[in-house]
């Protein structure tokens, strides 16, 4: 968009770039799906249960967030502004804990008494979310 200004010492003439950018990126490290019949441990090797994301994943998520931040720290504001990002996850324990670790790296709180700066993550009830439809996507 170029918008041009009068005023009293001319004409000023004012580009305005408007950037979209959309990241998407999986879950970190997550417990299995499920079992198989014979596996000796069964769900007791699995303190969280099977499906979520482990502290390992969380430390991914978090160090992608950093790395999120330093590549695009002329695009982001310092800290969380609404206007500025909207975060979609699918509805499943692992995808949101995933979103949140990423946003704890990517927006990191200054604040001594406050370690963590909460923002939103918003959901679809997992039989509307046509994101998680993974056949759409498939490339063969």
């Amino acid at each position: 968009m170029t918008y041009k200004v009068k005023g009293l010492l001319g004409c000023l003439q004012l580009t305005i770039l408007q950037i979209f950018l959309s990241q998407v990126y999986r879950h970190g490290d997550r417990s299995p799906l499920s079992t198989y019949p014979t596996d000796p441990h069964k769900a007791a090797a699995w303190p969280h249960g099977f499906q979520q994301l482990s502290e390992v994943g969380i430390l991914q998520q978090k160090a992608l967030g950093k790395f999120l931040r330093e590549r695009y720290a002329g695009f982001l504001s310092p800290s969380y502004k609404p206007q500025e990002i909207y975060v979609r996850s699918t509805d499943y324990d692992r995808t949101i804990m995933s979103a949140q670790a990423n946003l704890m790296g990517l927006y990191p709180n200054s604040h001594p008494e406050i370690p963590w700066k909460p923002v939103p993550i918003h959901t679809v009830p997992a039989k509307y979310d046509k994101v998680r439809e993974h056949n759409l996507y498939v490339i063969h």
